[in-house]
């Protein structure tokens, strides 16, 4: 008699043990709710690039000759300029597109507009890429190969200065 007493107790136990747990495991499926979240997406601002100034001394190449194979060094024809990044994160240029120079030329001296010009209007990939941090300052962007100076440049250009303007291309790094 004990014995089935006791057999019934513990089929009871077990089948409210089941039967509670049952219930918490299809409550915790059937559970929900609803409320509201937010975000806020980072305004883009653009990069703040400086006009660049040639690099080395250009001097007039014979028509048909790019920087490259004209100027013998790998760095005349070349643009510097600074960048910076006002932005919340951090930014990589892969490639930037130069203009037409504006000359300054040395006292009372005339250098024809056109007298510098971009290699190329496709845009020059940096190699390597330059990664500019989360709200950085002006740093430093060399572009290689970008301008030449024509053939038939004026003798003013010697010793004038030129303003280049460069813009760059980049995504989140």
């Amino acid at each position: 008699m004990r014995t089935s007493l006791r057999r019934r107790v513990g089929v009871v136990l077990g089948v409210t043990l089941l039967l509670t747990g049952g219930g918490v495991a299809v409550a915790s499926w059937l559970a929900s709710g609803t409320g509201q979240g937010s975000a806020r997406a980072a305004s883009v601002t653009g990069l703040v690039v400086s006009a660049g100034s040639p690099v080395g001394a250009l001097y007039p190449l014979p028509g048909g000759t790019t920087p490259a194979t004209g100027y013998g060094s790998g760095t005349v024809g070349s643009v510097a300029t600074t960048v910076s990044n006002p932005n919340p994160f951090p930014v990589t240029i892969t490639s930037a597109v130069v203009g037409s120079a504006t000359a300054s030329p040395v006292g009372g001296r005339t250098c024809a507009a056109g007298s510098v010009l971009p290699a190329t209007t496709a845009p020059i990939s940096l190699d390597p890429p330059v990664t500019l941090a989360a709200g950085s300052a002006p740093t430093p962007v060399t572009v290689p190969g970008a301008v030449y100076m024509v053939a038939t440049a004026e003798d003013g250009c010697q010793g004038a200065s030129f303003s280049v303007p460069v813009t760059v291309t980049g995504a989140s790094a």
